[in-house]
Protein backbone atom coordinates (compact mmCIF):
# COMPACT_ATOMS: atom_id res chain seq x y z
CA UNK A 1 0.00 0.00 0.00
CA UNK A 2 1.54 2.95 -1.12
CA UNK A 3 1.26 6.27 1.20
CA UNK A 4 -1.62 7.70 -0.24
CA UNK A 5 -4.05 4.75 0.15
CA UNK A 6 -6.62 5.32 3.17
CA UNK A 7 -5.94 4.18 6.02
CA UNK A 8 -6.94 0.36 7.17
CA UNK A 9 -7.75 1.24 10.67
CA UNK A 10 -11.89 2.05 11.00
CA UNK A 11 -12.75 5.49 11.92
CA UNK A 12 -14.42 6.62 14.44
CA UNK A 13 -18.18 7.15 13.54
CA UNK A 14 -19.30 10.32 13.22
CA UNK A 15 -22.50 9.48 15.17
CA UNK A 16 -20.39 9.39 17.99
CA UNK A 17 -21.15 12.15 21.06
CA UNK A 18 -19.79 15.35 20.38
CA UNK A 19 -18.58 18.01 23.31
CA UNK A 20 -21.88 20.28 23.16
CA UNK A 21 -24.12 17.04 22.33
CA UNK A 22 -26.88 16.89 19.12
CA UNK A 23 -28.44 19.82 19.65
CA UNK A 24 -26.87 23.55 19.02
CA UNK A 25 -25.77 26.36 21.65
CA UNK A 26 -28.12 29.29 20.90
CA UNK A 27 -26.68 32.99 22.37
CA UNK A 28 -29.72 35.29 22.49
CA UNK A 29 -30.54 38.97 22.60
CA UNK A 30 -33.69 40.23 21.48
CA UNK A 31 -34.89 38.87 17.97
CA UNK A 32 -31.14 38.51 17.05
CA UNK A 33 -29.70 34.94 17.87
CA UNK A 34 -26.21 33.54 16.94
CA UNK A 35 -25.74 29.67 16.73
CA UNK A 36 -23.20 27.57 17.57
CA UNK A 37 -23.20 23.80 16.22
CA UNK A 38 -20.88 20.70 17.03
CA UNK A 39 -18.69 19.24 14.04
CA UNK A 40 -15.93 16.93 13.09
CA UNK A 41 -13.20 17.61 11.55
CA UNK A 42 -11.12 14.37 9.65
CA UNK A 43 -7.38 14.11 10.72
CA UNK A 44 -5.10 13.12 8.43
CA UNK A 45 -1.62 11.43 9.95
CA UNK A 46 1.08 9.35 9.60
CA UNK A 47 1.67 6.50 12.34
CA UNK A 48 5.53 4.98 12.82
CA UNK A 49 5.01 2.73 9.82
CA UNK A 50 4.32 5.00 7.27
CA UNK A 51 0.13 4.89 6.96
CA UNK A 52 -2.02 7.74 7.22
CA UNK A 53 -4.10 7.53 9.65
CA UNK A 54 -7.84 9.15 9.97
CA UNK A 55 -9.12 11.05 13.16
CA UNK A 56 -12.65 12.53 13.76
CA UNK A 57 -11.84 15.89 16.28
CA UNK A 58 -14.42 17.77 17.32
CA UNK A 59 -15.02 21.42 15.73
CA UNK A 60 -17.28 24.09 17.04
CA UNK A 61 -19.03 26.31 14.36
CA UNK A 62 -20.33 29.59 14.75
CA UNK A 63 -23.51 30.32 12.75
CA UNK A 64 -25.40 33.52 11.34
CA UNK A 65 -27.11 35.47 8.94
CA UNK A 66 -25.96 38.04 7.72
CA UNK A 67 -28.16 39.77 5.47
CA UNK A 68 -29.66 36.61 3.29
CA UNK A 69 -26.55 34.95 3.53
CA UNK A 70 -25.26 32.30 6.07
CA UNK A 71 -22.05 32.55 7.59
CA UNK A 72 -20.06 29.57 9.27
CA UNK A 73 -16.91 30.06 11.76
CA UNK A 74 -15.36 27.22 12.91
CA UNK A 75 -12.86 26.94 15.99
CA UNK A 76 -11.10 23.92 17.87
CA UNK A 77 -12.00 25.30 20.99
CA UNK A 78 -15.41 26.03 22.94
CA UNK A 79 -14.12 29.00 24.83
CA UNK A 80 -12.83 30.24 22.02
CA UNK A 81 -16.28 29.83 19.91
CA UNK A 82 -18.14 31.02 22.63
CA UNK A 83 -16.45 34.44 22.56
CA UNK A 84 -16.65 35.00 18.61
CA UNK A 85 -20.60 34.40 19.20
CA UNK A 86 -20.78 36.98 21.44
CA UNK A 87 -18.38 39.39 19.72
CA UNK A 88 -20.73 38.79 16.40
CA UNK A 89 -23.99 38.94 18.62
CA UNK A 90 -23.31 42.04 20.18
CA UNK A 91 -22.20 43.86 17.05
CA UNK A 92 -25.34 42.05 14.63
CA UNK A 93 -27.55 43.63 17.58
CA UNK A 94 -26.00 47.63 17.25
CA UNK A 95 -25.66 47.09 13.95
CA UNK A 96 -21.94 46.71 13.20
CA UNK A 97 -22.26 44.85 10.30
CA UNK A 98 -19.30 46.13 8.08
CA UNK A 99 -16.93 44.62 11.22
CA UNK A 100 -17.93 41.48 10.78
CA UNK A 101 -17.28 41.24 7.39
CA UNK A 102 -13.81 41.69 8.17
CA UNK A 103 -11.33 38.37 7.98
CA UNK A 104 -7.62 37.58 7.97
CA UNK A 105 -5.37 39.99 10.07
CA UNK A 106 -7.94 42.64 9.88
CA UNK A 107 -10.51 41.10 11.91
CA UNK A 108 -7.87 39.76 14.41
CA UNK A 109 -6.82 43.34 14.91
CA UNK A 110 -10.15 44.45 15.26
CA UNK A 111 -10.73 41.62 17.77
CA UNK A 112 -7.86 42.61 19.65
CA UNK A 113 -8.71 46.26 19.39
CA UNK A 114 -12.11 45.27 20.65
CA UNK A 115 -10.92 43.59 23.71
CA UNK A 116 -8.04 45.81 25.28
CA UNK A 117 -10.87 48.37 25.04
CA UNK A 118 -13.57 46.80 26.53
CA UNK A 119 -10.45 45.59 29.41
CA UNK A 120 -10.28 49.10 29.81
CA UNK A 121 -13.74 50.31 29.90
CA UNK A 122 -16.50 48.54 29.06
CA UNK A 123 -18.55 51.69 28.54
CA UNK A 124 -17.06 52.87 25.88
CA UNK A 125 -17.17 51.77 22.40
CA UNK A 126 -14.61 51.21 19.27
CA UNK A 127 -15.98 54.09 17.54
CA UNK A 128 -16.12 56.45 20.48
CA UNK A 129 -12.46 55.99 20.96
CA UNK A 130 -11.59 56.06 17.03
CA UNK A 131 -13.04 59.31 17.13
CA UNK A 132 -11.86 61.07 20.40
CA UNK A 133 -8.03 59.39 19.12
CA UNK A 134 -8.25 61.23 15.55
CA UNK A 135 -9.59 64.42 17.03
CA UNK A 136 -6.48 64.76 19.58
CA UNK A 137 -4.47 64.20 16.32
CA UNK A 138 -6.26 66.97 14.47
CA UNK A 139 -5.26 69.30 17.78
CA UNK A 140 -1.48 68.12 18.23
CA UNK A 141 -0.97 68.20 14.75
CA UNK A 142 0.17 71.48 14.21
CA UNK A 143 2.85 70.99 17.18
CA UNK A 144 4.70 67.74 15.45
CA UNK A 145 4.55 65.27 18.63
CA UNK A 146 1.69 62.38 18.70
CA UNK A 147 -1.23 61.36 21.37
CA UNK A 148 1.13 59.36 23.52
CA UNK A 149 3.47 62.37 23.38
CA UNK A 150 0.84 64.80 24.81
CA UNK A 151 -0.10 62.69 27.12
CA UNK A 152 3.39 61.47 28.67
CA UNK A 153 3.44 65.25 29.06
CA UNK A 154 0.79 65.94 30.79
CA UNK A 155 1.36 62.74 33.13
CA UNK A 156 4.62 64.65 34.41
CA UNK A 157 3.24 67.65 34.56
CA UNK A 158 0.07 66.78 37.19
CA UNK A 159 2.53 64.11 39.00
CA UNK A 160 3.93 67.33 40.21
CA UNK A 161 0.36 68.06 41.90
CA UNK A 162 -0.03 67.48 45.62
CA UNK A 163 -3.39 67.59 46.08
CA UNK A 164 -5.77 69.89 44.16
CA UNK A 165 -7.53 73.01 45.64
CA UNK A 166 -10.47 74.87 44.83
CA UNK A 167 -9.91 78.48 44.02
CA UNK A 168 -12.57 79.61 46.77
CA UNK A 169 -10.25 77.74 49.26
CA UNK A 170 -7.20 78.87 48.17
CA UNK A 171 -7.99 82.11 48.51
CA UNK A 172 -9.09 82.07 52.19
CA UNK A 173 -5.71 79.55 52.83
CA UNK A 174 -3.58 82.64 51.19
CA UNK A 175 -5.24 84.85 53.10
CA UNK A 176 -4.55 83.06 56.47
CA UNK A 177 -1.14 82.50 55.74
CA UNK A 178 -0.33 85.71 55.13
CA UNK A 179 -1.69 86.87 58.32
CA UNK A 180 -0.03 84.10 60.26
CA UNK A 181 3.37 85.55 58.47
CA UNK A 182 2.15 89.30 60.41
CA UNK A 183 1.62 91.35 57.14
CA UNK A 184 0.35 94.56 57.77
CA UNK A 185 -3.27 95.47 58.19
CA UNK A 186 -3.20 97.24 55.15
CA UNK A 187 -1.77 94.49 52.96
CA UNK A 188 -4.31 92.31 54.54
CA UNK A 189 -7.22 94.71 53.51
CA UNK A 190 -6.14 94.37 49.77
CA UNK A 191 -5.63 90.41 49.97
CA UNK A 192 -9.20 90.29 50.70
CA UNK A 193 -9.94 91.91 47.67
CA UNK A 194 -9.09 88.58 46.00
CA UNK A 195 -12.36 87.15 47.14
CA UNK A 196 -14.06 88.96 44.23
CA UNK A 197 -11.89 86.61 42.30
CA UNK A 198 -12.47 83.37 44.59
CA UNK A 199 -16.77 84.84 43.69
CA UNK A 200 -15.91 84.39 39.69
CA UNK A 201 -13.91 81.45 39.96
CA UNK A 202 -15.62 78.62 41.10
CA UNK A 203 -13.04 76.12 39.93
CA UNK A 204 -9.97 74.00 41.20
CA UNK A 205 -6.90 76.31 40.72
CA UNK A 206 -5.02 73.84 37.61
CA UNK A 207 -8.84 74.78 35.77
CA UNK A 208 -7.74 78.42 35.59
CA UNK A 209 -6.62 79.58 32.06
CA UNK A 210 -5.07 81.78 30.50
CA UNK A 211 -7.81 82.98 28.43
CA UNK A 212 -10.13 82.96 31.19
CA UNK A 213 -7.83 85.22 33.26
CA UNK A 214 -7.51 87.31 30.14
CA UNK A 215 -10.90 87.76 30.25
CA UNK A 216 -11.73 88.55 33.86
CA UNK A 217 -9.13 91.37 33.51
CA UNK A 218 -10.25 92.72 30.25
CA UNK A 219 -14.11 92.99 31.56
CA UNK A 220 -13.03 94.31 35.37
CA UNK A 221 -14.77 96.89 36.86
CA UNK A 222 -13.51 99.35 39.61
CA UNK A 223 -15.46 101.43 41.99
CA UNK A 224 -19.14 102.54 40.89
CA UNK A 225 -19.40 99.67 38.24
CA UNK A 226 -17.15 102.09 35.98
CA UNK A 227 -14.49 100.34 33.90
CA UNK A 228 -10.98 99.58 36.16
CA UNK A 229 -7.52 101.37 35.37
CA UNK A 230 -5.19 100.75 34.26
CA UNK A 231 -3.42 100.83 37.65
CA UNK A 232 -6.08 99.15 39.18
CA UNK A 233 -5.74 96.21 37.00
CA UNK A 234 -2.11 96.23 37.74
CA UNK A 235 -2.36 96.35 41.00
CA UNK A 236 -5.30 93.30 40.91
CA UNK A 237 -3.08 91.22 39.00
CA UNK A 238 -0.10 91.41 41.39
CA UNK A 239 -2.17 89.99 43.91
CA UNK A 240 -3.59 87.45 42.21
CA UNK A 241 0.27 86.56 40.75
CA UNK A 242 1.00 86.37 44.35
CA UNK A 243 -1.88 83.58 45.08
CA UNK A 244 -0.74 81.69 42.31
CA UNK A 245 2.93 81.81 43.40
CA UNK A 246 1.63 80.82 46.52
CA UNK A 247 -0.18 77.91 44.93
CA UNK A 248 2.56 76.76 43.09
CA UNK A 249 4.80 76.18 46.41
CA UNK A 250 1.93 74.36 47.83
CA UNK A 251 2.36 71.65 44.87
CA UNK A 252 -1.57 72.69 44.07
CA UNK A 253 -0.78 73.15 40.40
CA UNK A 254 1.98 72.47 38.49
CA UNK A 255 5.15 74.87 38.46
CA UNK A 256 4.92 75.47 34.65
CA UNK A 257 1.28 76.77 35.42
CA UNK A 258 2.61 80.69 36.62
CA UNK A 259 4.40 80.73 33.54
CA UNK A 260 1.55 80.55 31.04
CA UNK A 261 -0.85 83.09 33.39
CA UNK A 262 2.05 85.44 33.42
CA UNK A 263 0.78 85.69 29.57
CA UNK A 264 -1.45 88.27 30.92
CA UNK A 265 -2.20 91.79 29.02
CA UNK A 266 -2.81 94.27 30.99
CA UNK A 267 -3.23 97.75 29.43
CA UNK A 268 0.07 99.87 29.61
CA UNK A 269 0.33 102.50 32.57
CA UNK A 270 0.40 105.66 31.85
CA UNK A 271 3.37 108.06 32.37
CA UNK A 272 3.23 109.54 35.79
CA UNK A 273 3.45 113.13 36.84
CA UNK A 274 5.59 113.78 40.01
CA UNK A 275 3.16 116.16 41.59
CA UNK A 276 5.06 118.14 44.95
CA UNK A 277 3.63 120.56 47.01
CA UNK A 278 5.39 124.92 46.94
CA UNK A 279 7.14 125.45 50.03
CA UNK A 280 4.06 128.27 50.45
CA UNK A 281 1.29 125.75 50.13
CA UNK A 282 3.05 123.65 52.83
CA UNK A 283 3.03 126.60 54.92
CA UNK A 284 -0.37 126.76 54.67
CA UNK A 285 -1.08 123.50 55.43
CA UNK A 286 0.53 123.52 58.08
CA UNK A 287 -0.57 126.73 59.53
CA UNK A 288 -4.33 125.57 59.09
CA UNK A 289 -4.51 122.13 60.34
CA UNK A 290 -5.94 121.26 63.46
CA UNK A 291 -2.82 120.23 66.00
CA UNK A 292 -3.44 116.38 65.88
CA UNK A 293 -2.67 116.02 62.14
CA UNK A 294 0.51 117.96 62.64
CA UNK A 295 3.12 115.10 63.72
CA UNK A 296 1.85 113.03 59.95
CA UNK A 297 2.07 115.98 57.96
CA UNK A 298 5.62 117.30 59.63
CA UNK A 299 7.13 114.14 59.20
CA UNK A 300 5.49 113.03 55.74
CA UNK A 301 6.78 116.32 54.20
CA UNK A 302 10.29 116.34 56.11
CA UNK A 303 11.45 113.16 55.70
CA UNK A 304 9.14 112.29 52.81
CA UNK A 305 8.03 108.80 55.00
CA UNK A 306 5.57 106.67 53.05
CA UNK A 307 2.02 106.71 54.35
CA UNK A 308 2.19 102.98 55.30
CA UNK A 309 5.41 103.68 57.48
CA UNK A 310 3.67 106.70 59.12
CA UNK A 311 0.86 105.26 60.31
CA UNK A 312 2.87 102.33 61.52
CA UNK A 313 5.59 104.85 63.19
CA UNK A 314 5.83 105.52 67.00
CA UNK A 315 6.75 108.58 69.04
CA UNK A 316 9.81 106.13 70.75
CA UNK A 317 11.04 105.99 67.12
CA UNK A 318 11.34 109.77 66.90
CA UNK A 319 14.35 111.47 68.86
CA UNK A 320 14.65 115.35 68.71
CA UNK A 321 17.47 115.21 70.82
CA UNK A 322 20.04 113.00 67.78
CA UNK A 323 17.53 115.13 65.57
CA UNK A 324 16.45 111.22 64.16
CA UNK A 325 13.78 109.20 62.97
CA UNK A 326 14.12 105.48 62.57
CA UNK A 327 11.87 103.37 60.42
CA UNK A 328 12.20 100.07 61.79
CA UNK A 329 12.15 97.07 59.53
CA UNK A 330 8.78 95.58 60.11
CA UNK A 331 7.42 98.83 59.72
CA UNK A 332 9.06 99.79 56.79
CA UNK A 333 7.98 98.98 53.05
CA UNK A 334 11.51 97.17 52.28
CA UNK A 335 11.88 95.36 55.05
CA UNK A 336 14.91 97.23 56.15
CA UNK A 337 16.01 99.67 58.78
CA UNK A 338 16.54 102.96 57.78
CA UNK A 339 17.25 106.28 59.55
CA UNK A 340 16.13 109.63 58.30
CA UNK A 341 17.48 112.86 59.31
CA UNK A 342 14.77 115.96 60.96
CA UNK A 343 15.71 119.34 59.86
CA UNK A 344 15.24 122.16 62.45
CA UNK A 345 11.73 123.05 61.02
CA UNK A 346 10.68 118.98 61.49
CA UNK A 347 11.70 119.35 64.90
CA UNK A 348 9.98 122.58 65.72
CA UNK A 349 7.03 121.58 64.75
CA UNK A 350 6.80 117.96 66.56
CA UNK A 351 7.68 119.08 69.35
CA UNK A 352 4.72 120.57 71.08
CA UNK A 353 3.42 117.51 70.36
CA UNK A 354 5.86 114.94 70.99
CA UNK A 355 5.30 111.84 73.49
CA UNK A 356 7.56 109.01 74.98
CA UNK A 357 5.76 106.46 73.18
CA UNK A 358 2.52 105.74 71.37
CA UNK A 359 0.99 106.36 67.36
CA UNK A 360 2.08 109.49 65.67
CA UNK A 361 -0.43 109.19 63.43
CA UNK A 362 -4.00 110.45 65.24
CA UNK A 363 -5.79 108.77 62.52
CA UNK A 364 -5.19 105.52 61.50
CA UNK A 365 -6.27 105.56 57.94
CA UNK A 366 -4.94 108.54 55.01
CA UNK A 367 -8.72 108.87 53.71
CA UNK A 368 -9.43 110.09 57.40
CA UNK A 369 -6.51 112.55 57.49
CA UNK A 370 -6.40 113.80 53.80
CA UNK A 371 -10.57 114.50 54.70
CA UNK A 372 -9.69 116.67 57.71
CA UNK A 373 -7.00 118.02 56.44
CA UNK A 374 -8.81 119.67 53.29
CA UNK A 375 -11.83 120.46 55.65
CA UNK A 376 -9.45 123.27 57.66
CA UNK A 377 -7.67 123.97 54.98
CA UNK A 378 -10.78 125.47 53.00
CA UNK A 379 -12.12 126.18 56.86
CA UNK A 380 -9.22 129.16 56.99
CA UNK A 381 -9.62 129.91 53.44
CA UNK A 382 -12.99 131.65 53.96
CA UNK A 383 -12.00 132.75 56.83
CA UNK A 384 -9.60 134.58 54.96
CA UNK A 385 -12.03 135.47 52.62
CA UNK A 386 -10.47 133.15 49.35
CA UNK A 387 -12.98 130.85 48.19
CA UNK A 388 -10.37 128.80 46.14
CA UNK A 389 -11.22 125.04 46.52
CA UNK A 390 -8.23 122.69 47.81
CA UNK A 391 -7.49 119.17 46.53
CA UNK A 392 -5.51 116.54 48.10
CA UNK A 393 -2.14 115.28 46.09
CA UNK A 394 -1.82 111.82 46.63
CA UNK A 395 1.88 110.81 47.44
CA UNK A 396 3.16 114.72 46.76
CA UNK A 397 4.20 114.99 50.03
CA UNK A 398 6.82 112.01 49.90
CA UNK A 399 7.38 113.48 45.92
CA UNK A 400 8.30 117.31 47.50
CA UNK A 401 10.73 115.74 50.57
CA UNK A 402 12.67 113.86 47.34
CA UNK A 403 12.95 116.61 44.91
CA UNK A 404 13.85 119.14 47.51
CA UNK A 405 16.15 116.70 49.35
CA UNK A 406 18.26 115.62 46.18
CA UNK A 407 17.93 119.44 45.64
CA UNK A 408 20.03 120.15 48.25
CA UNK A 409 21.98 117.38 49.06
CA UNK A 410 22.94 116.87 45.34
CA UNK A 411 23.51 112.84 46.08
CA UNK A 412 21.44 111.01 45.00
CA UNK A 413 22.88 107.66 47.12
CA UNK A 414 21.94 109.43 50.13
CA UNK A 415 18.43 110.95 48.95
CA UNK A 416 17.75 107.13 47.83
CA UNK A 417 18.63 105.82 51.72
CA UNK A 418 16.56 108.31 53.48
CA UNK A 419 13.67 107.72 51.15
CA UNK A 420 13.63 103.58 51.20
CA UNK A 421 14.09 103.55 47.43
CA UNK A 422 16.82 102.32 44.50
CA UNK A 423 19.49 105.14 43.12
CA UNK A 424 18.03 104.74 39.80
CA UNK A 425 14.32 105.80 40.92
CA UNK A 426 14.99 108.78 42.87
CA UNK A 427 17.29 109.59 39.88
CA UNK A 428 14.61 109.35 37.11
CA UNK A 429 11.57 110.39 38.94
CA UNK A 430 12.79 113.49 40.96
CA UNK A 431 16.11 114.65 39.50
CA UNK A 432 16.40 118.32 38.83
CA UNK A 433 12.62 119.02 39.21
CA UNK A 434 13.08 122.17 41.79
CA UNK A 435 15.36 124.69 42.27
CA UNK A 436 17.57 124.83 45.37
CA UNK A 437 15.56 128.09 46.61
CA UNK A 438 12.69 126.40 46.91
CA UNK A 439 14.74 123.29 48.51
CA UNK A 440 15.76 125.85 51.02
CA UNK A 441 12.52 127.39 51.57
CA UNK A 442 11.11 123.89 51.99
CA UNK A 443 13.11 122.99 54.79
CA UNK A 444 13.07 126.52 56.56
CA UNK A 445 9.08 126.44 56.83
CA UNK A 446 8.99 126.95 60.38
CA UNK A 447 5.91 127.82 63.07
CA UNK A 448 4.91 131.26 62.97
CA UNK A 449 6.28 131.87 65.76
CA UNK A 450 10.09 130.64 64.85
CA UNK A 451 9.88 132.12 61.16
CA UNK A 452 12.41 134.61 61.75
CA UNK A 453 15.30 132.05 63.10
CA UNK A 454 15.53 130.00 59.88
CA UNK A 455 18.73 127.48 59.29
CA UNK A 456 18.56 126.13 56.02
CA UNK A 457 18.75 121.78 55.76
CA UNK A 458 21.96 122.08 54.32
CA UNK A 459 24.01 123.80 57.13
CA UNK A 460 22.47 121.62 59.15
CA UNK A 461 22.43 118.42 58.31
Amino acid sequence: MNAHSRPSSKLPSKRSKHPIGSKPLVLKKGSVSVKIYGTWNVSRRKNRTGQFVESLIPQFAVCYYLGDRRRILKFTKLETAKAEANRVLVMLVNGETKAIKLNGRDRDIFVMANERLRDWNSQVTLDEAITEYVKGCEEIAPFGITVGDAVREFVIRHKSIREPRMVPNLVEEFIEAKQKAGKSEEYMNSLRRLRRFAAVFQVPVQQITLDSLQKYFDNMSGRGGQAATPRTKTNYWRLVRSMLRYAVRRKYVPRDFLEEMEGVELPDLPPSKTEIWHPDELREMLGACRSELIPWLAIAAFTGLRTAEIRRLDWCDVNPGRRLVTVQAEGAKTRSRRVVTLCHAAIAWLKPHAKSSGKLAFYAEENKFCSALKEDVVAARKRAGNPAPFEWRRNALRHSFCSYRLALEESVDRVAMEAGNSPQMIFKHYRELVSREDAESWFNVFPPRLALNVVSMGSAG
